[in-house]
């Protein structure tokens, strides 16, 4: 199988528009890395120069401990499959499976054993006769992914695969991707913009953001220890509450000031903040929805907000409101009033992220 190394990669385009910058990253063979960031922060170009159908203006791609910079696609043992890749319409499913090697003169018998081997994988025994129109959503999705597969490729590049595909067809395809990573020992890397595919899968993340890496770990860590402000506000569903406060002290404790509340630090935080020399200073702040909650029973939460109105983001109910000129989520807990103009909520300083104002990296969590 394969393992990949990126050294110093960059890609510029004409107009000097630079898609990928100083970019460092080593693969191990038989991972499954995610890549995830919004459009047009760079995946997709690295993922095709990766494959050999863009060319890399400096720095160097090893594939296996070899250069592979300037090598021809069919030389790098490397398969695609993008969002946009369909089947061909007039040949039956097995024929689809088949047609890139018997396009390459390979022996008939092993394109057999080939063909029988990725039903098996993939669950496709019952679809080989039958033709693409036949197929549901997700026995389609199977045969793309088989036809990549059938190369025996020893990485596999996932760009934006089944980003139009409905909810239960992407979390079935997503067993499989994980599958033939486990089963067939794929190296197999995955560009997405969806957060929750890339919570689903679990495994190595890389956050992106014009063309560069933001953060590098598990999902689950990202999400707990974003790295910077633009990860904590890109990563995460719903999105984290972001607003600037002032850092003041307040009878012997460091508080953070806002335009309708203030919020304790604990002495832990206060005494970093003051060691940093924040007092005084605005910083970013944020604060994940569901740890912002409505004041009860006539109690005064630390903010005060004026109410826009309720949502629901993932079949959970939320209340809108704004501190100064942002918009905060809260998660809703049923039952509350939201006919008037203004909502007290509990927001505790230990749930508070500290971001710097100036370079946006992360303070104090």
């Amino acid at each position: 199988m394969s393992g990949l190394v990126l050294k110093n990669i960059n890609k510029t385009f004409p107009g000097d528009q630079q898609a990928i910058r100083d970019f460092n990253l080593e693969v191990k063979d038989r991972e499954f890395l995610i890549l995830v960031g919004p459009t047009a922060c760079g995946k997709s170009t690295l993922l095709r120069m990766i494959g050999g159908l863009e060319e890399i203006t400096s720095g160097s791609l090893l594939i296996d401990g070899i250069d592979m910079t300037d090598a021809d696609p069919k030389e790098r043992n490397v398969a695609m499959l993008f969002k946009n890749s369909v089947l061909y319409p007039e040949m039956s499913v097995e024929e689809n499976l088949m047609f890139s090697l018997r396009m390459a003169k390979m022996n008939p018998a092993e394109i057999e054993r080939r063909v029988q081997e990725t039903a098996k994988i993939l669950n496709l025994w019952e679809t080989l006769d039958k033709m693409p129109e036949e197929l549901s959503a997700a026995d389609t999705y199977r045969v793309l992914l088989g036809r990549a597969l059938m190369r025996r490729p020893g990485i596999l590049l996932l760009d934006r695969t089944i980003a139009e595909a409905d909810p239960d067809v992407q979390e079935v395809m997503r067993k499989e991707f994980a599958n033939i990573n486990r089963e067939l020992g794929i190296t197999v890397i995955y560009a997405t913009d969806s957060q929750k595919t890339a919570m689903a899968l679990g495994t190595r993340m890389i956050v992106m953001n014009e063309g560069v890496i933001c953060q590098e770990d598990s999902a689950q860590n990202i999400y707990n220890h974003p790295g910077s402000l633009f990860v904590a506000g890109f990563f995460g569903t719903p999105r984290m509450n972001l607003s600037i406060a002032k850092v003041t002290e307040e009878n012997g404790s460091v508080v953070l000031k806002f335009s309708s509340g203030t919020i304790p630090l604990s002495e832990k935080k206060g005494k970093l903040l003051r060691e940093l020399g924040y007092v005084g200073k605005e910083v970013f702040t944020g604060v994940r929805p569901d740890k912002v909650a409505p004041a009860k029973n006539g109690e005064n939460g630390e903010i005060t907000g004026e109410l826009i109105g309720g949502a629901e983001i993932d079949d959970a109910p939320y209340i809108r409101f704004r501190v100064g000129e942002n918009e905060f989520l809260a998660k809703a807990e049923g039952g509350e009033n939201l006919t008037g103009k203004k909502m007290s909520f509990k927001i505790s300083g230990d749930n508070v992220y500290l971001f710097d104002k100036e370079t946006e990296k992360i303070i104090a969590e």
